[in-house]
């Protein structure tokens, strides 16, 4: 028997002669918090009602517990979903709406008690049983649509962007109090947000999508630092790219020869052919900027166009000598250098990780 909570197995949704989720895969183990992450109209919120069973897919196969539910209503697949704009009951009461799934399924009237108060204690609630949504700030009512879908005890629970509507700093909040509750009751979660700072800081692992398709399925850790494709790169985090040709490996190390003519060492996970024309990239807070000359391999000249002061941390745009300008974002240590300034800039090799160019392409 798997151990897999939810297995989406080449599942595919068409609209016409448009294909809005194309062959994507990927499982959510027992107790694993996973986000389907990635821009508007990429696929992750059909992805997810086919698996709630609000979409009848095309292709493919859907598995919850080694149950085939590809073709079963939504009440037949014991999942608990929570809606983005949360969907409760305007004329009930917090415990009304909270019970509203137990009535349905016609559980007795001290069942449904029990359960709307352990619910309500579990999310933060206890003591609003009789106030109506409109009586509650964004939050509760998050929190009241979150225990509505814990009520009826599902074995995963599914959430669709439901924290979108609040305003930051509360984002921030929920976020903290969703994280600890999900480790707390172990409940197997699969998110859908397009926040990517949401997805890395609740996340087991993350599904990157793109135009329907599954570019990466990794930890936080591993998208971040190695993104299989340059759209993930790019979408995850903020990345500056140098293009130029690889010109052989030494191990896990390449030469990249930059359209200027110079030659960086940089790390590739997989084998680069020499002449393939790739893709460096380097995250802002690799660059270290020195106002001091210095001399070497993989050091990069250029000047300071754009100086930004944010307090605790320092944001730099440099044009380098060939052209291309490199971001920077260092904290705030080392003083402020000036719009204008000459800078050089050290990368060491293995913060300059290399992407095949025909990778880049398919995004």
């Amino acid at each position: 028997m798997s151990n897999d909570a939810i297995q989406v197995l080449g599942v595919i949704k068409r609209y016409g002669a448009t294909t809005a989720v194309d062959n994507v895969s990927f499982n959510v183990a027992q107790g694993e918090f996973v986000s389907l992450l990635g821009p508007s109209g990429c696929g992750k919120t059909t992805t997810l009602r086919m698996i709630a069973g609000f979409i009848e897919p095309s292709g493919g196969v859907l598995r919850v517990h080694d149950r085939d539910v590809t073709h079963l209503p939504p009440n037949k697949r014991d999942l608990g979903f929570v809606f983005q704009n949360y969907a409760l009951w305007p004329h009930m009461t917090v415990a009304e709406n909270v019970g509203f799934g137990l009535k349905l399924r016609k559980k007795s009237r001290a069942f449904i008690r029990d359960k709307i108060a352990e619910s309500l204690s579990v999310t933060g609630l206890s003591g609003y049983e009789d106030r109506l949504p409109r009586q509650l700030s964004g939050g509760q009512q998050q929190r009241v649509a979150l225990a509505r879908a814990l009520a009826l005890e599902p074995q995963v629970l599914l959430m669709d962007e439901p924290l979108s509507n609040l305003d930051r700093a509360l984002r921030v909040t929920m976020r903290r109090e969703l994280k600890e509750l999900q480790a707390r009751m172990k409940m197997t979660t699969l998110y859908v947000t397009h926040d990517q700072e949401e997805a890395l800081s609740l996340s087991n692992r993350v599904v990157i999508m793109n135009r329907g398709k599954v570019e990466q399925v990794a930890a936080p850790y591993e998208l971040y630092e190695n993104p299989a494709t340059s759209f993930v790169a790019d979408f995850v985090g903020v990345t500056n790219f140098l293009e130029g040709t690889a010109l052989g490996m030494d191990g896990k190390s390449v030469g990249v020869k930059l359209a200027s003519g110079q030659v960086l060492r940089a790390i590739a996970k997989e084998a680069v052919t020499s002449g393939t024309q790739v893709r460096a990239l380097i995250r802002p807070e690799r660059v270290t900027l020195m106002t001091a000359s210095i001399e070497g391999e993989n050091v990069l000249t250029g000047r300071v166009i754009l100086s930004e002061y944010f307090g605790a941390v320092l944001r730099y745009s440099v044009q380098l000598d060939s052209g291309e300008v490199l971001r920077s974002e260092v904290h705030n240590f080392d003083g402020f250098i000036e719009d204008g300034a000459r800078v050089w800039i050290c990368v060491l090799p293995e913060h300059l990780r290399v992407i095949p160019q025909e990778t880049a392409a398919l995004t």
